[in-house]
């Protein structure tokens, strides 16, 4: 007799024990549920809050916590849409490659990066400053620089594809600076042969400017 009441009363305290704990991960999963719930109603808001500046759609994967991204739509590109892919104007060419594959730098937040290379025969004698022709808003370099931009220009030879991200001489790094070469062309003689070489110009817009 007193073995059997021995076995119930271990058994009701494993249940009661089982129980407890059951109860507890049923919470701690019905909090992690809000804590999600409560994530997704805060991208949703920040979508709203025209985190793509009009130019792309909204978009925060289920599958990667806390990440939200635009897709940008037409000519425009950047974390939220903020730049213009014919902002460089009516002679360069917009690099839309940001990052440099070779050595990894980076255009900083608030310049673009732009070029011409072997293929615009026609400004290949051209200086650096009058390639910035026809920008929205400044017009020409004497605008920009009015405006508080500034650009900065740099040599390097074509990788394999078209762009200062590809081209060798660390192109990104060194053009991303105010006031760098500035006049130069991109015939300079044998140490950059027009037929090889990308001339990277690197442009810091007053209006995409963050205040600290």
């Amino acid at each position: 007799m007193a073995r059997t009441v021995m076995f119930f009363l271990v058994v009701g305290l494993f249940a009661a024990a089982w129980t407890e704990v059951d109860s507890m991960g049923n919470g701690n999963m019905k909090k992690a549920g809000r804590l999600l719930d409560d994530l997704d109603a805060n991208r949703r808001l920040q979508c709203r809050r025209n985190r793509c500046n009009d130019h792309g759609r909204c978009v925060f994967p289920k599958a990667r916590a806390g990440v939200i991204r635009c897709a940008c739509e037409g000519r425009y590109s950047g974390n939220n849409c903020e730049i213009d892919d014919s902002v460089c104007g009516n002679i360069l060419h917009f690099s839309p490659d940001r990052t440099d594959v070779n050595t990894g730098a980076s255009v900083p937040a608030g310049w673009i990066m732009c070029y011409i290379d072997e293929n615009d025969v026609a400004q290949h004698s051209t200086p650096c400053r009058n390639l910035l022709a026809g920008l929205p808003i400044y017009g020409s370099y004497t605008g920009l620089l009015d405006a508080g931009g500034n650009f900065g220009c740099w040599h390097g030879q074509s990788g394999s594809q078209s762009g200062p991200a590809y081209a060798g001489n660390d192109v990104i790094l060194a053009a991303c600076r105010n006031a760098i070469q500035q006049t130069s062309v991109l015939a300079i003689g044998s140490w950059a042969p027009p037929a090889t070489t990308t001339l990277g110009v690197c442009i810091k817009l007053p209006h995409l400017q963050v205040e600290a």
